[in-house]
């Protein structure tokens, strides 16, 4: 199928841009990369009468490490963070999960901000969001706010960004001495949605023991869903093989996830078990 007709814009500032969603309203919808819009709009599942293309604003492309944080512009492309060496000596998690976004065109066309504003149930970085204790910043007509990752993400294809809003920057604090983080996720194919994935984001204490942890999962629910019973399960002694497995055991319990055409939901509680053992163990091997 091919999208109904629709006005494109491509504003040269981040200014104009704004302009136009306060001038077109919900009429209007941004497109950052356009590797989750377009498709929608073949099929036909969204039909905005404006298309608001960031392809021209460079300021939103960049990754740069500043007064202790990460500091990732919006229009950052998935390869881009994949490759880059400090999102992957710093942020391993984030860099695990640019590298299992779709397929190769996706990951040099989409962009961290169109994903996270897409707002996908099970999409990659939401949960890794979350788990990094990331903040977002937008911008819209009255101004610039700031908004944590685990209340930027509301419902299915839903954000808490008002119409005239738009996201700038993804802010993640650098991980303090003794962190490791890491990103798995089961697919039925690669460039698929992930059916369960398991972002951990951990900190190594004295005697090797666990001194924190955040463990977010994508795929069971209408937003990331953070196990915090298998959190407090891995702070409770040596982190060894059988207390992840036990975490695994407890961040299967009171899950609710979704049945569709690749996983139904027991087999998606199943499986979210086995993944955050997976994760945990992966982040835990990492120095």
């Amino acid at each position: 199928m091919i999208p109904r007709a629709f006005e494109y814009f491509d504003p040269a500032t981040l200014e104009e841009a704004v302009g136009l969603l306060e001038q077109h309203g919900e009429d209007a919808k941004l497109m950052a990369g356009g590797q989750s819009l377009l498709p929608m709009m073949k099929l036909r599942m969204v039909s905005p009468a404006v298309v608001v293309d960031l392809w021209r604003l460079p300021e939103l492309d960049y990754i740069r490490r500043d007064d202790g944080v990460v500091r990732v512009g919006a229009m950052a492309t998935h390869y881009a963070l994949h490759s880059s060496p400090l999102i992957r000596t710093t942020l391993p998690a984030l860099a695990d999960a640019a590298r299992v976004v779709g397929d190769p065109l996706v990951r040099n066309l989409g962009t961290i901000g169109g994903s996270a504003a897409h707002a996908a149930y099970n999409a990659d970085y939401p949960a890794v969001l979350v788990a990094l204790n990331a903040e977002l910043l937008a911008v819209g007509p009255d101004g610039k706010r700031s908004i944590p990752a685990v209340d930027f993400f509301t419902d299915t294809f839903t954000t808490c960004l008002e119409p005239t809003e738009i996201v700038t920057d993804i802010l993640i604090p650098v991980p303090g001495s003794g962190a490791r983080s890491a990103y798995l996720k089961l697919s039925r194919r690669g460039t698929d949605f992930a059916i369960v994935g398991v972002a951990a984001a951990l900190t190594e204490g004295e005697g090797g023991h666990c001194a924190d942890a955040r463990v977010v999962l994508t795929g069971v629910g209408d937003v990331p869903v953070r196990v915090t019973e298998a959190e407090e399960i891995l702070q409770a002694g040596p982190l060894d093989a059988e207390r992840m497995a036990e975490a695994g055991e407890a961040a299967k319990r009171n899950l609710d996830p979704p049945s569709d055409v690749q996983a139904d939901a027991q087999y998606r509680v199943d499986v979210s078990g086995v993944y955050v053992r997976r994760a945990v163990a992966a982040a835990w091997q990492r120095s």
